[in-house]
């Protein structure tokens, strides 16, 4: 009797751990527009769906954290130098809090992004992890981890 209660308790316990966020769902359609940002390079869509106080990890090698003036800055950047930009394969899980395992709302997004340099004419492809929580129906703390110099490099003019 004593392992069968057990087994009710483990078997509540991963049934309960396997609920949805109740933010999820409209958290996954923001996560949408901003892939949309780099799709159609809206950069003004960005600004909408982030907030202020975002707290951001840039994939720039030694910049680290970053606040909304720098978070901004690099969305410029690649919605400024870079055209024909998809995000294939894209696959949502939820993010949960680091700390107790639970859904959180969070998205997590994996996938390759691709496109061509606006200064070049030369194409890039790389995968890439981004994750990402909210508040008030905007981004508050994001990441991105992808090959950002092997991307630049990809791109950069030739050498004579």
């Amino acid at each position: 009797m004593k392992k069968f209660i057990l087994f009710a308790i483990f078997g509540l316990m991963i049934s309960c751990s396997n609920v949805q966020h109740p933010d999820y769902s409209a958290n996954v359609e923001l996560t949408k527009q901003w892939i949309e940002v780099f799709e159609t390079q809206n950069f003004d869509l960005l600004t909408q769906i982030t907030s202020t106080e975002v707290d951001a990890t840039s994939p720039i090698y030694g910049q680290g954290q970053v606040g909304y003036d720098g978070y901004m800055e690099t969305g410029k950047f690649y919605t400024g130098n870079f055209s024909d930009v998809t995000f294939s394969d894209p696959v949502f899980l939820p993010g949960v809090d680091n700390e107790t395992l639970i859904p959180n709302g969070g998205v997590r997004i994996y996938g390759t992004w691709s496109g061509v340099s606006n200064d070049t004419g030369k194409e890039f492809s790389v995968l890439a992890y981004h994750w990402f929580e909210f508040e008030d129906g905007k981004i508050i703390s994001t990441g991105d981890f992808f090959d950002a110099t092997g991307m630049m490099m990809a791109v950069a003019p030739d050498q004579e």
